[in-house]
């Protein structure tokens, strides 16, 4: 192609030339005929472009990461003359799931349209705001190529996962004027509020043993949930802590993690709170029933590392307006001297801190100071390490402090 555009100007010169120095009719005629070849494929590209319309339809509905969704977009041609050559790029499979779509080339006729449908496998969460489709145009000869963006208004919200903990074990707390030993931070062991039948996921220890011995089938004890009890999850996204996040791994980790947490709280009826950072705004969000999960949905769907304070000096700001006696869950990339000296102190101050590290070993992200995690250790204070491929579930549920 690029031959053919040289041989092209040269021989725009050479007729140019050739018009100028000779004169006459058969040289401006030869050199007019030029002229056409180049200018009537521009027009007709020019119109062709013009009349190419087209819509691109996604689903308008909150959907869930993991879920499949059908997508669909159209071009057509509305002028009359036909397009020989047509190549249309999408980039909404690629943003959805991380995969490329193939490019799709064809020779649209007049007044002829193309529809094009796939399903789509939603593997990250986030918030979409375009749909998007690139169309190039060119000419039979090559000359000329033009693109054009035919894109959807509609925005996609697609939450994290979320992973159905039926546990959550993690340190003893200990209330003023009552010397409760609690190992999950959300039931009362020393209250039970009604039997069942034991069902799928059901702690062992919380089997009835004299009464299932006696009906012949396991019996599982429920436990009050203490009305003392408080969580405050810390999310860090300090922009330098992500940044070239391969794939928005820690990312999704963290928020996928997060939204795990805040659900089991939730289905407890625990009240739970979380807070991070959206640029310089501070982000804010409590809850106690199951009912109150959507505001967490659609924060942590759109929860991005892009923080502008230093993620100590945010929980620092913080641990003033925390309740007594609240378990403090910190989720991190970076857990260094500086964020165990910080769960040192929590833990001073008659608060339970737990840390979640998120890791990307693979791509050599996120830190953890082997130091400092022994030395928490000593102390009592759980940390959970989730590499970006590990099971959340089984992370988080076989630790038992």
């Amino acid at each position: 192609m690029n031959r053919l555009k040289v041989a092209s100007l040269l021989l725009f010169l050479i007729l140019l030339s050739f018009a100028l120095l000779v004169g006459g009719t058969m040289p401006y005629f030869l050199f007019y005929i030029f002229l056409l070849t180049f200018f009537i494929p521009l027009i007709h590209s020019l119109i062709t472009l013009i009349g190419l319309k087209g819509y691109v339809r996604i689903p308008s509905q909150s959907l869930f990461s993991g879920e499949s969704i059908n997508i669909e977009y159209q071009v057509e041609n509305k002028s009359f003359f036909r397009i020989p050559y047509l190549e249309i790029n999408s980039n909404i499979t690629k943003n959805l799931s991380g995969i490329e779509s193939p490019k799709v080339t064809l020779v649209l006729e007049k007044k002829q349209s193309f529809i094009h449908k796939e399903t789509v496998l939603l593997k990250r969460r986030g918030y979409y705001k375009l749909g998007e489709i690139e169309a190039t145009i060119k000419d039979v000869f090559g000359f000329y190529s033009f693109k054009k963006r035919i894109s959807s208004n509609t925005s996609l919200l697609v939450y994290p996962e979320i992973i159905n903990l039926s546990t959550f074990k993690i340190t003893t707390s200990h209330q003023t004027g009552e010397a409760l030993v609690q190992n999950s931070v959300f039931q009362d062991k020393s209250r039970i509020s009604s039997l069942r039948e034991y069902r799928e996921g059901d702690s062992v220890k919380a089997i009835h043993w004299k009464l299932s011995a006696k009906k012949d089938i396991p019996i599982v004890k429920d436990y009050e949930t203490r009305g003392d009890t408080y969580a405050t999850i810390f999310i860090d996204n300090y922009a330098k802590s992500f940044k070239d996040d391969i794939d928005r791994r820690l990312e999704d980790k963290a928020a996928t993690a997060t939204l795990s947490i805040v659900n089991y709280c939730l289905s407890q009826n625990i009240e739970v709170c979380l807070e991070t950072q959206n640029h310089k705004s501070f982000v804010k969000i409590q809850g106690q029933q199951k009912s109150d999960l959507k505001p967490f949905l659609e924060a942590l769907a759109r929860f991005r590392g892009n923080g502008s304070l230093v993620f100590n000096s945010f929980l620092m700001s913080r641990i003033e307006t925390l309740k007594r006696s609240s378990t403090v869950i910190i989720i991190t990339p970076n857990f260094d001297k500086e964020i165990g000296a910080l769960g040192i102190q929590l833990k001073m101050k008659n608060f339970n801190p737990l840390f979640i590290v998120i890791t990307d070993i693979d791509n050599n992200k996120g830190f953890v100071d082997q130091i400092v995690e022994e030395m928490l250790n000593q102390e009592g204070i759980p940390i959970y390490i989730l590499n970006h491929n590990t099971s959340i579930k089984e992370a988080l549920e076989v630790y038992d402090g």
